[in-house]
């Protein structure tokens, strides 16, 4: 009962999000997906970055730092997923995992002071048009689903575009 449940709302997901723009005749949905790195997530927080360099630089526990960077920077891509889904700019456009088709768009997001008290959350995306080869910093904002939203404007932008 839950598979089928679950089934049921990514099939509900992928439906909201196709329907979303209208696409002219013979044109897809623009694909999204975050940069497949090594030595990047899609989601970097630099107050964990910084962190962990300064433990390895002490010859500390360095597994212990790298899981709890980790354990961040998943929050952070849970938060911006949601973000993405509650955002209607985001509407028809498909946010791709890892798979067989290249994506027209990748992104990286620079996260920065989000669990420091008293200073302001900086959400920095920089969307890269893998089309055209253009990179495109698109400033900073104070939440997850602003930078979903001011994404999901870059990228609609160039749609018009093309």
């Amino acid at each position: 009962m839950k598979l089928t449940i679950s089934v049921l709302f990514l099939a509900a997901l992928a439906a909201a999000q196709l329907t979303g723009k209208p696409q002219s005749p013979g044109k897809r949905a623009p694909r999204l997906s975050f940069v497949e790195s090594k030595d990047a997530a899609g989601i970097t927080d630099t107050d964990m970055f910084d962190w962990q360099k300064y433990v390895e630089a002490g010859q500390s526990d360095r597994a212990t730092a790298q899981a709890r960077r980790a354990l961040h920077e998943a929050a952070l891509t849970r938060e911006f997923m949601d973000g993405f889904s509650q955002t209607k700019e985001c509407d028809g456009i498909v946010f791709m995992g890892k798979g067989d088709q290249k994506p027209d768009f990748t992104l990286q997001i620079i996260v920065d002071s989000h669990d420091t008290p008293g200073q302001r959350p900086v959400w920095v995306p920089v969307l890269r048009d893998l089309r055209q080869d253009k990179l495109n910093s698109l400033g900073d904002e104070d939440s997850a689903k602003q930078a979903a939203r001011s994404i999901c404007l870059a990228i609609w932008k160039v749609e018009d575009h093309l």
